[in-house]
């Protein structure tokens, strides 16, 4: 193993975690396995235009998104999932602005 960790199969970052023997990053794994998840639920209609809604990811979770009207629909949770990580980023850009001043 590289000092720094080998890189990850998918994004190729920097990581020490493996699952299967293989590099790859926590974000990565995290991200495949929402993948599986949303391969197993049953597709829904848009109730917008009745088309078939198809599965995205997006900031770690699964939401379904309308080919026509685009259209996203969120399960029950998943908005306020959404605005906690808005939030915590917004907040670690902020620090990292603190703690390295561009001038």
């Amino acid at each position: 193993m590289a000092i720094f960790g080998e890189k990850c199969d998918r994004c190729g970052k920097r990581t020490r975690h493996k699952e299967e023997d293989k590099p790859i990053c926590e974000v990565c794994a995290n991200e495949m396995a929402l993948m599986v998840k949303a391969q197993g639920e049953v597709p829904r209609q848009c109730p917008v235009d009745g088309a078939q809604m198809t599965k995205e990811i997006a900031h770690m979770m699964v939401i379904d998104l309308c080919p026509e009207c685009k259209g996203v629909w969120l399960d029950s949770g998943e908005l306020e999932r959404f605005k906690g990580g808005v939030e915590t980023e917004a907040l670690l850009l902020m620090a990292r602005g603190i703690s390295y001043p561009l001038g």
